[in-house]
């Protein structure tokens, strides 16, 4: 079993971050990471990549990897990541990959997050009006092309929309998504919103592995969350928020 978290998500004041994974394979299943950029801005990258046979081409490492790099080079054009992702593993991967990936760009100065939903389970964007979490709207982050690795050319649209302070973008796997199905995952992050990332992510793991224990007790669950505290005062140091990854296997 593969299990990691973050041990240290407060880097900076302005986003609360965390993430949990669960995930009944070391060299495939969920993944995630959060990926610091330039002028304060994060990155998170999260998705599933299928199992492929007892000798992956391509495990998760791999891909975490693959995506950083990417990543450097992409200046926040994620439609082009997203193209040079899909490229790279329909050359590389099985030909039967098919692997759903979001990947979203945040941004506290601008107040702007930008995405690209490749197939992936829609997100949610908990929007913070009014001063409460309660009280906010919620918006689906649908779907902008289609899954990665399906075919060499897989046209991905990146999509961009408004982010304040209160606001929480919550990704999730569809293992957390069946275990909580319809407005039973909204209900639980709402509940929860004003814990921090930290304690919200431990609600929402703790809810879906109690809701599965009976259906679904060996399914990969990942959840993420992603919250703006304020408006940015100085960069983050990617030194710093490069050694904040911490994998574990059990």
């Amino acid at each position: 079993m593969r299990i990691f978290t973050l041990t240290d998500t407060h880097l900076h004041p302005e986003i609360d971050y965390h993430a949990f994974c669960n995930c009944a394979h070391e060299n495939s299943g969920n993944f995630y990471d959060f990926i610091p950029q330039e002028g304060s801005r994060l990155t998170v990258s999260f998705g599933d990549l299928p199992p492929t046979g007892d000798v992956p081409s391509i495990t998760i490492p791999c891909l975490r990897a693959l995506v950083r790099g990417l990543t450097a080079g992409s200046r926040g054009d994620l439609d082009g990541l997203a193209r040079e992702l899909n490229g790279t593993l329909y050359l590389l991967g099985p030909r039967d990959l098919c692997a759903p990936w979001f990947c979203a760009l945040v941004d506290p100065v601008r107040h702007e997050l930008r995405y690209v939903n490749a197939g992936h389970e829609p997100p949610l964007l908990i929007r913070n009006h009014g001063g409460t979490n309660h009280g906010g709207t919620v918006e689906r982050l649908e779907r902008t092309g289609a899954v990665l690795g399906l075919s060499a050319r897989g046209p991905h649209r990146q999509e961009t929309t408004a982010i304040e302070a209160g606001d929480i973008l919550a990704v999730f796997s569809e293992g957390v998504s069946d275990a909580l199905p319809g407005v039973r995952l909204q209900d639980v992050i709402l509940e929860h919103s004003q814990t921090g990332a930290a304690g919200l992510t431990g609600r929402v793991l703790e809810e879906a592995h109690r809701a599965a224990s009976r259906t679904w007790p060996d399914e990969d669950r990942t959840f993420a969350a992603m919250r703006v505290v304020g408006a940015c005062q100085r960069p983050l140091a990617e030194e710093s928020a490069v050694e904040s990854l911490a994998m574990c296997a059990a």
